[in-house]
């Protein structure tokens, strides 16, 4: 898409916020599209941003193997850390009480029970080296999480909110801190 097609069909808000509804193959529907840009007299998006959309835009159907392994890791990762209030049964552990309670047996219902929201690009993410956006999901644990997009390619998935600095030099960076998390509670469970 060029930026005319883009900006056509972008709303822009008081705060400078521009929406827009883009049909993502990926997912197979339209998601909003949101634009965090510099606040200027004209809201407008960089070239840079143009072609982070286009990149999602171009993300592969098989890409989507990708997105439903991320949310099935995002679940055992949050049933292990948290209590979502399931007790185990006999023989179950905590993190098979919480799947099974939930009816998440696999990545494909980990998928299906979580929901797309948006995709954000933000222009200040133009001064890192890399082209970034944010799938935000509300994962089927409850979490809005952010899949991030680097340069056409699906790298990895941490809290909404995330720095994407950390991911210019580590693009496995959240990957990382979850599995010292995990560890960490591993080490004090036992």
């Amino acid at each position: 898409m060029t930026k005319e097609e883009i900006l056509k069909n972008t709303t822009w808000d008081s705060y400078g916020m521009g929406t827009c509804p883009l049909f993502v193959d990926l997912f197979d529907k339209e998601i909003p599209f949101v634009f965090f840009q510099d606040h200027q007299p004209n809201p407008d998006i960089t070239d840079k941003m143009v072609q982070t959309v286009n990149e999602v835009l171009a993300l592969n159907k098989s890409e989507l193997k990708t997105i439903q392994e991320m949310l099935w890791e995002e679940c055992n990762f949050a049933f292990t850390v948290a209590d979502y209030g399931f007790t185990p049964k006999e023989g179950e552990t905590h993190l098979q009480a919480h799947l099974n309670g939930l009816g998440i047996l696999n990545k494909e219902d980990a998928y299906a029970k979580s929901q797309i929201q948006e995709i954000n690009i933000a222009q200040e993410n133009d001064q890192l080296g890399g082209r970034y956006a944010e799938i935000k999901i509300q994962s089927a644990s409850d979490n809005l999480i952010s899949v991030i997009v680097k340069n056409g390619k699906l790298i990895d998935f941490d809290d909404d909110g995330t720095y994407l600095g950390w991911f210019e030099e580590d693009e496995r960076h959240a990957k990382k801190m979850r599995d010292k998390t995990l560890a960490q509670k591993n080490t004090a469970d036992n």
